[in-house]
């Protein structure tokens, strides 16, 4: 990691597994200053700053949470309830600045574009994704297991969308004695789906399909369950969607119709963080890295 040693790189907000990343950074040689938690240096490379501009003003790189920039600008902090506003902050909008988020709405994407900055978002990366997939599935069935009053074993389940969550949490449900139906609108991952000894149902009968499942879970950043679909459910069917908030599901609407519906993003870092913080800590410096030697120097 030879162009990350002695580099200025800002870690802002997120939870433990952004000091996962800030010591592997440290770990390799970086100048780490942290912004958004509280605690002591464990690394002379490591500064922790009391405000935003100081994290990141003359920095070569800023790594934000994987759960990215909201479009008002703001990313989360310890807490998804905790805000850090790093849309306003000037700094992170100059020219050759690399902005390393988890994801990023078409607004700042255009914002970075105009002021000539590297954005890389990293929530995408397959690695990172598939690997992450593993502790989020585990975490869905410690929630389905709190909250059903059945067991898994024998349980009627439905996931929605099949990318690299989906598939973990089908074939995990499954493992535990479920019957998975898992709703797609591609072909060829409805014959994956089948091939791995699950029912499948295309998303144009979803609305047919739902009424007899116990648990839905919903991968699908987009409005999936919207009223209409919410009505053909039994009050007595759960759902768990698993997508970027605001998420797939008319929660309103659910919580009107007396359907338990439960927003769950992020699970990775709730449900084991250590783990999730070792896989960011891997991915994230081999991908910056990369983007500076892509870039150079300023």
């Amino acid at each position: 990691m030879k162009y990350i040693r002695d580099t200025e790189i800002a870690v802002v907000g997120g939870d433990s597994r952004q000091m996962a990343v800030a010591d592997a950074l440290a770990g390799y040689g970086a100048n780490v200053r942290i912004f958004g938690h509280s605690s002591e240096a464990k690394d002379g490379r490591m500064t922790f700053c009391e405000s935003l501009e100081q994290a990141i003003a003359g920095a070569r790189a800023v790594i934000l949470p994987i759960s990215g920039i909201n479009e008002q600008g703001k990313v989360r902090g310890r807490t998804v309830d905790q805000q850090i506003d790093v849309g306003s902050c000037s700094f992170i909008w100059t020219p050759g600045m690399i902005v390393l988020s988890g994801s990023m709405t078409e607004k700042w994407r255009r914002i970075a574009a105009e002021s000539g900055v590297i954005v890389g978002e990293y929530g995408e990366n397959d690695e990172i994704a598939i690997l992450n997939s593993i502790p989020t599935a585990e975490g869905t069935i410690q929630l389905a297991m709190e909250h059903l009053p059945i067991t898994i074993h024998g349980s009627r389940i439905m996931v929605i969308g099949f990318g690299r969550v989906g598939v973990t949490v089908a074939r995990m449900f499954k493992a535990l004695g479920a019957t998975v139906t898992v709703v797609a609108r591609r072909r060829d991952l409805l014959a994956r789906a089948w091939e791995m000894g699950c029912t499948t149902v295309h998303h144009d009968a979803l609305s047919a399909a739902v009424s007899a499942v116990d648990l839905i879970i919903n991968t699908v950043p987009a409005m999936v369950l919207d009223g209409e679909i919410l009505n053909g459910i039994s009050r007595d069917t759960m759902i768990i969607d698993l997508a970027s908030p605001p998420g797939g599901t008319d929660f309103a609407a659910a919580d009107r119709l007396g359907i338990k519906a439960i927003l769950a993003p992020g699970l990775p870092g709730k449900v084991a963080p250590k783990t999730a913080g070792a896989i960011l800590a891997k991915a994230i410096p081999e991908i910056l890295e990369q983007l500076l030697t892509e870039g150079g120097g300023r």
